[in-house]
């Protein structure tokens, strides 16, 4: 039933953007597709991911309607996938490709303390959504690369975010920090943005889970690894206790509007199954990450004229000077939807965690 929902899904997988742009929105897919080929060995998921990549990159390595001087952090992420790809298939393309967004990284603009603008639009701004965006990509290159010096800077972006966005009292991670103190969302002392997200502390548990697989052989990960097992150990304490889910606002569980929250739970789902495979975490932290999958399972797979959906996904959330305050209200205003990219690829990578580390 699953496999046959992510099966066809992943055959009718059509770029997110009207634009067919190289965007997250397809790398986060094309990751869960990875995964599938992973796990099953099935050429139909590999040739996924060279039909996109072979729409999207010329044989000089640009990428569709990418421009470095965006500086727009997400759109490293679906360059993780062309070492794969260039692995199994060996098209130079794909490295020309990688050694662009390298570029960008090299030249991407950086708070006092070193870590990367979210976005040029957004200066002097770190969300937990970038690292996501960027840190695997970044270990994957330092690894082919054997650029060892990397892997400090991943640590130590690592490390700040920790020191910028880490709530001591909750024990959990709030979704922004603006350097300057200047946006309407961020605290004038701290720079913090008031609220966690679900998602967003998924992204950053991905992150750090990622890219400790990554560098666990190159370098000493402990300190990657303790970040993640404080984060799990705070989200673990507001999770869900019927469905073994996690909130929109993920400490506010009574609060009238807010909803249990596909895509944050998922992404923490794959996380701790991953992480307890990678012997990261405990057999109890497992169970509560097999929990999180099979109650996301009950309340949001459906059935809907015939054909499974995922439901229960927020659709996007963000940060500015306009509607987007960092406001409870306005997280719980944000669409609601099924089937969208950022739900349905961690959900996929989930599933392909229970059958690699089955207990």
């Amino acid at each position: 039933m699953i496999k046959g929902f992510i099966d066809n899904y992943l055959k009718k997988f059509q770029p997110y953007k009207e634009n067919k742009c190289w965007c997250y929105e397809d790398g986060v897919i094309l990751t869960a597709a990875l995964n599938m080929y992973q796990v099953f060995q099935d050429e139909e998921y590999l040739r996924i991911i060279d039909n996109y990549l072979e729409s999207h990159v010329d044989k000089n390595g640009n990428m569709y309607l990418y421009e470095i001087n965006d500086f727009n952090i997400d759109n490293i992420q679906p360059g993780r996938i062309l070492f794969y790809a260039y692995q199994k298939l060996r098209k130079e393309k794909y490295l020309l490709a990688a050694d662009i967004l390298y570029k960008q990284l090299m030249v991407h603009p950086r708070t006092n303390d070193g870590n990367f603008f979210h976005k040029k639009r957004y200066p002097y701004q770190v969300w937990l959504d970038g690292l996501y965006m960027a840190m695997p990509f970044y270990a994957l290159y330092a690894k082919k690369y054997n650029k060892k010096a990397i892997y400090k800077d991943i640590i130590h972006q690592f490390e700040m975010v920790r020191q910028y966005l880490f709530d001591e009292n909750r024990k959990l991670y709030v979704h922004a920090y603006d350097e300057k103190r200047q946006m309407q969302w961020a605290d004038k002392v701290t720079g913090k943005s008031p609220n966690v997200w679900s998602r967003s502390v998924g992204w950053l548990a991905m992150a750090l889970i990622d890219v400790y697989e990554i560098i666990r052989y190159d370098i000493n990960a402990s300190k990657i690894a303790k970040l993640f097992k404080e984060l799990v150990t705070g989200m673990i304490k507001y999770q869900d206790k019927k469905t073994g889910m996690w909130y929109q606002i993920v400490d506010q569980p009574t609060l009238e509007g807010n909803y249990l929250e596909t895509s944050g739970t998922s992404m923490i789902a794959y996380a701790l199954l991953k992480a307890y495979r990678l012997g990261v975490v405990n057999y109890q932290q497992y169970i509560q990450g097999k929990k999180a999958y099979y109650g996301t399972i009950k309340k949001y797979f459906k059935k809907d004229n015939g054909e499974y959906k995922l439901y229960g996904i927020c659709k996007v959330a963000g940060l500015d000077n306009e509607k987007r305050d960092g406001s409870i209200e306005y997280y719980l205003s944000e669409e609601v939807v099924a089937n969208d990219s950022k739900g349905v690829a961690p959900f996929v990578m989930a599933f392909c965690e229970m059958l690699k580390g089955e207990v």
